[in-house]
């Protein structure tokens, strides 16, 4: 059975990571011949054409697929779709059944609906939240969601079932050389190295981006030989043995992931990170806070470690006890690339939507 178009849309045209997968479902999905195209509504390169959401059921061609990543403005987009179009919706955060919040950590009112006023002065927050949910009922879209966690929680707000399609990425066909990567940086190969990475770096609140430095600083206490990498924030800046980098591409950011021993993901809300996907794929083993989505992609003490969400002392010694045992992270890095390498990959990922387009 032949696939009609498929239009995905995003936000942005080329950052974040419902774009990431966005184009890689794209590139996917032309490689199985099968025509398919992205529209946005904010333009990063010259030449980009952006629309607005309230433009994007206008433009669809005729029969086409409608797959939805994210956007601006849920209820204008959703109400210019023609009653009657396939649509899907790939929930990347939770945007889509709350009054704006994307993860609405420690919030009172989740499993009743928004508080009015909310407390987090999202302006309008439970209108908006009946807006969303009256348009998902119109169009009766089919759902996906990355991960257990999140469908979970889409199902309970959304009120009907949510399919579970795993974020996946190119998988190379092995682990990337430390010691080549470190050469190719300037790194000691005896040193000790680790990566935080965030969009925002220090500034990105769901990260804890305000912890790295504390998080450092304790750990350089201890390991005098540490060399730290913090990538994502806007200057680039040495103090000592902590390396400020502002955002990089994917290409630095895999060689920086391929020279270090740990990256610390202290996360405090996540849905399926791409970020630990491409760690498992370079074979660096992940410490990080067991939120949202993590736990289903690391296995604790196999692949990475998982600690108790905030609790930051537990997170240093988790971080400590690994960075003390060469042999257990090259162990950890290697079960965590062969354990995505069966379950992430992009290819996996493609026929899981695939089979969604085809109603299977």
């Amino acid at each position: 059975m032949q696939l009609p178009p498929v239009i995905h849309h995003t936000g942005l045209e080329m950052s974040g990571g419902a774009t990431r997968v966005a184009r890689l479902l794209i590139a996917g999905l032309k490689r199985q011949r099968i025509e398919s195209s992205l529209s946005f509504e904010l333009s990063e390169r010259a030449d980009g054409t952006a629309i607005a959401p309230e433009e994007f059921g206008r433009r669809l061609p005729e029969g086409a697929l409608a797959h939805i990543h994210c956007t601006g403005d849920w209820p204008a987009l959703l109400s210019s779709i023609p009653d009657g179009t396939r649509t899907f919706i790939t929930l990347h955060d939770c945007e889509l059944f709350t009054g704006g919040c994307p993860y609405p950590l420690d919030c009172p009112n989740l499993d009743r609906g928004c508080a009015d006023p909310c407390p987090r002065n999202f302006p309008g927050s439970e209108a908006l939240r009946k807006a969303k949910l009256a348009e998902v009922i119109r169009l009766n879209p089919v759902l996906t969601a990355p991960s257990r966690w999140l469908a979970r929680l889409a199902k309970l707000h959304l009120l009907r079932s949510v399919r579970i399609i795993p974020n996946g990425i190119p998988w190379p066909p092995s682990v990337r050389s430390k010691n080549a990567a470190r050469k190719q940086l300037g790194i000691n190969p005896a040193a000790r190295v680790i990566l935080f990475a965030a969009h925002g770096g220090m500034n990105a609140a769901y990260k804890s981006g305000d912890a790295w430095q504390d998080i450092w600083q304790r750990l350089k206490a201890k390991l005098p030989d540490l060399l730290c990498f913090a990538v994502g924030g806007d200057r680039e800046e040495r103090k000592d043995d902590l390396v400020l980098w502002p955002y990089v591409d994917r290409n630095k950011l895999s060689q920086l992931m391929a020279a270090a021993d740990v990256l610390l993901y202290p996360t405090k809300a996540d849905n399926h990170s791409l970020v630990i996907l491409e760690a498992m794929s370079l074979g660096l083993p992940v410490v990080a806070y067991s939120v949202g989505g993590v736990p289903e992609q690391i296995v604790d003490r196999a692949t990475g470690l998982l600690v108790r969400p905030g609790d930051r002392n537990a997170f240093v010694q988790a971080a400590l006890w690994l960075l003390s045992r060469r042999p257990v992270i090259r162990q950890m890095g290697q079960e965590a690339f062969q354990s995505g390498r069966k379950r992430f990959t992009m290819d996996r990922m493609v026929s899981g939507y695939m089979r969604l387009y085809r109603g299977q």
